[in-house]
């Protein structure tokens, strides 16, 4: 999940789409006993409830969260919502009267899992290596979630958001218009736009020229990216300058 919120904010996401049930509990939180067990320099990730506010306060990110198992996102959200029966009520003053109450409360453990820390994006831009991109072979899409791309076997399974095979041939097509379109300077996010406006002006075909491809749907960019991210190849992705 950290990888891609990550992976989400290069792209320029501002809105961010969450589902507890498909995270993992010690990336959503850190309840106040086990931070007492465990100090905070001993754990390396650092949950989510703690830099969500940060996100939105300092960059401008929303977060959405279906969550039904901790309270502790009533301390730093802005807007709760309960369904009961299928329909969806404000709760919002309700949570914020149960945070106040369990403020007040008498407790030998400070209440510390959803006080909020700075999110730290990345200070320096990453820039794509058009020429590690040359499939140097033969590409050819083994699935839904893989790609033989020359002699690099390309593994998607972890981009959860992929629903058909089609994407992921329009997403080798990408990679292999990759060579062509790097600019020199030009970071990733940058060189994902200009694919995006290529695409928008000229549609899919744009990534198979002269081949009337019929067989390709349209992945989103953060598909595009969570591709090239993980083709594993040397130099293909270069780190810039530290950014302003």
């Amino acid at each position: 999940q950290a990888t891609g919120i990550v992976e989400a904010l290069e792209c320029g996401a501002t809105t961010l789409l969450i589902d507890e049930d498909t995270c993992a509990t010690n990336f959503m939180i850190r309840d106040d006993k086990m931070m007492q067990l465990v100090a905070e320099d001993k754990e390396p990730i650092t949950p989510f409830v703690r830099t969500v506010r940060s996100l939105y306060d300092d960059m401008g990110v929303s977060t959405v969260i279906v969550i039904g198992g901790t309270g502790d996102y009533f301390d730093v959200s802005d807007v709760v919502l309960v369904m009961d029966s299928y329909k969806c009520f404000d709760a919002t003053e309700k949570a914020k009267k149960i945070v106040a109450s369990a403020k007040e409360s008498s407790s030998e453990i400070p209440h510390s899992a959803s006080q909020s820390v700075v999110f730290r994006p990345a200070k320096r831009k990453r820039m794509l290596n058009g020429n590690m991109f040359q499939p140097n072979g033969k590409v050819k899409t083994m699935s839904q979630d893989s790609v033989s791309y020359g002699e690099t076997e390309l593994d998607l399974t972890c981009l959860e958001q992929l629903v058909t095979k089609s994407q992921t041939i329009a997403i080798s097509n990408a990679l292999q218009r990759l060579p062509n379109l790097v600019q020199h300077g030009k970071s990733l996010r940058e060189t994902l736009n200009e694919l995006e406006k290529r695409i928008d002006e000229g549609s899919l075909e744009c990534l198979a020229p002269g081949q009337c491809h019929g067989g390709m749907a349209r992945p989103r960019l953060i598909e595009i990216a969570g591709a090239i991210n993980r083709l594993r190849r040397p130099k293909s992705i270069i780190q810039g300058k530290d950014m302003e």
